[in-house]
């Protein structure tokens, strides 16, 4: 029963044509190769969590002053 609540680690997700071909160039241009897509897009989703904060650090740098 308790299996019933342990959440997946992998889920499906729909998108555009158009974002799959972009996801696909920028696997293709990463300096490491063999990526898979979901590798392809927890990279992608680390690298932007790292920029978001520092943004926001830049941000309340700037509104400190």
């Amino acid at each position: 029963i308790s299996n019933l609540n342990m959440q997946s680690k992998f889920h499906n997700i729909s998108i555009k044509r158009e974002s799959f071909e972009d996801l696909q160039r920028v696997r293709a241009n990463l300096p490491f190769k063999n990526l898979s897509l979901s590798q392809t897009v927890d990279w992608l989703i680390d690298v932007g969590l790292k920029q978001i904060r520092s943004e926001l650090q830049n941000d309340n740098t700037i509104h400190k002053r």
